[in-house]
């Protein structure tokens, strides 16, 4: 666990939207505010959440649902000029869930889908990217994690984020889980390994998180853009 204190956003409606800025680098220096912002789906969004996302001045907004997804329930962002449909899964691919094995299946298939999505984070124009599926934890999860690790980013605080979706949808799944008659305490599944789970899984199939993404086709040119836009430099020591 480290003592990073997530940066939560008040958009109406969505229960699972934070800007990532502040979470910890290995080397030193934090991730920058207002660069990567990770939601559940903004068709959750009310009139004035709408509003709040629209003032954040996002420059790019990367839709990671299904085609079938999209279809029902739209996103209320979807006619901003910055918004970009790039699923993770192709056309058949099983749905996934929020166990390590699952994970692996859903990154080991759709290695180029993934790499796309990093791009289009890493090649946006200025301004805050937010990236979002339908809850927020599993594909937005991936994402966000893949490129944090290539930012330097701590696991512990990676997992730390990945485990922040879980406290934060809880009211979600509490209703979820008393409209199924699941007891009280079973409605959060697994957390923290799980992402942990998936990346270790990358370095022990492809040596890192950076060659499976240049597999399924990140340049290097993508690399150093994700870097620069993604990470602030340790302060300087106190004199």
């Amino acid at each position: 666990m480290t003592d990073y204190t997530p940066l939560h956003l008040d958009w109406q409606g969505c229960l699972n939207v934070r800007d990532l800025g502040g979470l910890p680098l290995t080397g030193g220096g934090t991730i920058l505010e207002r660069a990567l912002v990770r939601s559940d789906s903004p068709s959750f969004l009310t009139d004035d959440g709408v509003r709040a996302a629209t003032a954040y001045g996002l420059a790019r907004i990367i839709d990671l649902r299904r085609p079938d997804e999209i279809s029902q329930y739209a996103s209320r962002l979807a006619d901003l000029p910055a918004h970009l449909h790039l699923p993770v899964q192709g056309p058949g691919d099983p749905e996934e869930g929020p166990w390590v094995h699952l994970y692996t299946g859903l990154l080991d298939r759709r290695p180029e889908l993934f790499a796309r999505a990093v791009a289009a984070l890493a090649d946006a124009p200025e301004g805050p990217v937010l990236v979002h599926c339908a809850a927020g934890k599993d594909r937005t999860g991936l994402v966000v994690a893949l490129a944090l690790s290539l930012a330097g980013a701590e696991l512990d605080a990676i997992a730390d984020d990945y485990e922040a979706t879980n406290h934060r949808l809880a009211p979600r799944y509490a209703a979820l889980a008393a409209d199924r008659d699941i007891p009280v305490g079973r409605e959060i599944p697994p957390t923290r390994h799980v992402i942990l789970g998936a990346l270790e899984h990358l370095r022990a199939r492809h040596g890192s998180v950076e060659a499976y993404l240049t597999h399924g086709g990140l340049t290097p040119g993508h690399v150093r853009a994700l870097r620069a836009r993604l990470t602030a430099p340790p302060a300087p020591p106190a004199r």
